[in-house]
């Protein structure tokens, strides 16, 4: 890697030397390619003008995700948000049969989890509804959708997770288990032979399972599971007993089962009122306070509209430019994202939003970062995005848009500092050299 650095570097140094000696203007170049003496020349500013607000989240992507939320949190800043589940199970095999004279026993709902976020004390309750409507894995479903149910629940749990019962061969957690209603149970031993011939068949009857958890009504309770319905032991399994035998069929979820997470914010009642009236289109309070959040929550949207002042009447090159956020609290209920993104703002040829990379990104996650710094501070190294900006003052610049890495997967959220606070602002760092 050292050794194809070396041979970039060098590269650019003829090509620089090239066009000196055919006298065209010299292009914003880094400072990593300059002298050391020239590095004695390096000045630095940190007053650029940043302008940010937060912004509600439309919606995010939640099919079939390696781990899905299930529960309800009541942050006393960003209100409540509830994870729920719609789900298909499978038949285990083709053909079912349940031997002569079947009875049922009972029905359980086993739910694999690997982590939780919030308060791990709070008694979790989480209630099961069957689906009314179909379910395909090849269909896209996102955050704010939903599938009728039928109005009979037919189960409920209320639970405290076991966070010190790991399960030493999976390094997770004992699943949850729901007993479910002997109606359901009877629907699943009385299903005919056409029913039980194949999937098919099969979820044209039984399309699925809602789960959904109680509303956190306190402020500061609650908390979201991890779920990992890919895993073996995320199940609905019947036991029952015919006229030979006692035993037990399972209908697994697992990864060829359509499912889908619902986020719902309930219209953020309760939040912090500086939140709401930035969602409401207040924009210059992003000046005390930003807030970002995962689950669709929220993002901040921001420019740095004045770049071009840098270099008024003057070449620089550009060295490193860095934008920092601050962390304007830190909890152990509430830990912040381990990550946050950074993008530009754009849209494709239909007119809809899209958040392309910036070519800083293209440099590798080390490079670019973005990462929770002892949950104190972001940075975003954005160099090439800065000297852009110098090189094509007056190009198309609808702003960049930041938001939670994984936002779908995950529950934390992050408060921090606002653009004009008197510590700890949002603040970029630019170093640069003034080229002849």
């Amino acid at each position: 890697m050292l050794k194809n650095k070396f041979l970039y570097y060098c590269l650019f140094a003829v090509l620089g030397i090239a066009a000196i000696s055919c006298k065209k203007e010299p292009d914003l170049i880094g400072l990593d390619l300059l002298s050391s003496g020239e590095l004695l020349n390096v000045n630095f500013t940190d007053t650029s003008t940043v302008f940010a607000y937060t912004q509600r989240e439309d919606s995010v992507r939640t099919d079939e995700l390696s781990i899905n939320l299930l529960g309800s949190i009541n942050d006393p800043v960003f209100g409540t948000t509830t994870a729920s589940i719609y789900t298909q199970y499978r038949l285990s095999k083709s053909n079912v049969t349940f031997g002569l004279n079947p009875v049922a026993d009972s029905v359980v709902l086993t739910l694999r989890y690997r982590g939780i976020y919030g308060d791990s004390l709070y008694p979790n309750t989480i209630r099961i509804y069957e689906i009314a409507d179909t379910m395909a894995i090849e269909s896209v479903y996102y955050s704010t959708n939903t599938i009728p149910t039928l109005p009979m629940q037919i189960g409920e749990a209320t639970f405290i997770p076991t966070l010190d019962e790991a399960d030493t061969v999976n390094t997770s957690y004992l699943p949850v288990r729901v007993v479910l209603s002997s109606e359901f149970a009877n629907k699943l031993i009385t299903a005919d032979t056409a029913t039980l011939k194949d999937n098919v068949s099969f979820q044209k009857i039984f399309k699925g399972l809602y789960i959904t958890s109680d509303q956190a009504m306190s402020p500061g309770t609650g908390s979201i599971l991890y779920l990992d319905l890919n895993d073996a032991s995320s199940k609905v399994k019947l036991y029952y007993h015919n006229s030979e035998d006692t035993t037990s069929l399972d209908f697994p979820i697992g990864t060829l089962s359509a499912r889908f997470n619902n986020y719902n914010h309930y219209n953020y009642a309760g939040a912090d009122p500086l939140l709401l009236q930035q969602f409401n289109g207040d924009t210059t309070l992003g000046s005390q306070r930003l807030f970002i959040q995962a689950m669709a929550g929220s993002r901040v949207k921001l420019r740095i509209p004045y770049l071009k002042e840098i270099a008024a009447n003057k070449r620089i090159a550009v060295n490193e430019a860095l934008l920092i956020f601050k962390v304007e609290d830190t909890t152990n209920t509430y830990n912040v994202p381990a990550q946050l993104a950074l993008r530009y703002i754009s849209v494709d040829t239909s007119n809809k939003p899209i958040y392309p990379s910036l070519p800083d990104e293209n440099e590798g996650a080390n490079y670019f970062d973005g990462r929770a710094r002892s949950y104190k501070e972001y940075r975003f190294r954005i160099t090439r995005y800065v000297q852009d900006r110098l090189l094509n003052p007056d190009g198309p610049d609808s702003g960049l848009m930041m938001f939670v890495v994984g936002s779908s997967l995950i529950g934390n959220r992050a408060i921090l500092k606002g653009t004009n606070v008197a510590d700890g602002k949002v603040k970029l760092m630019i170093y640069y050299t003034e080229v002849e």
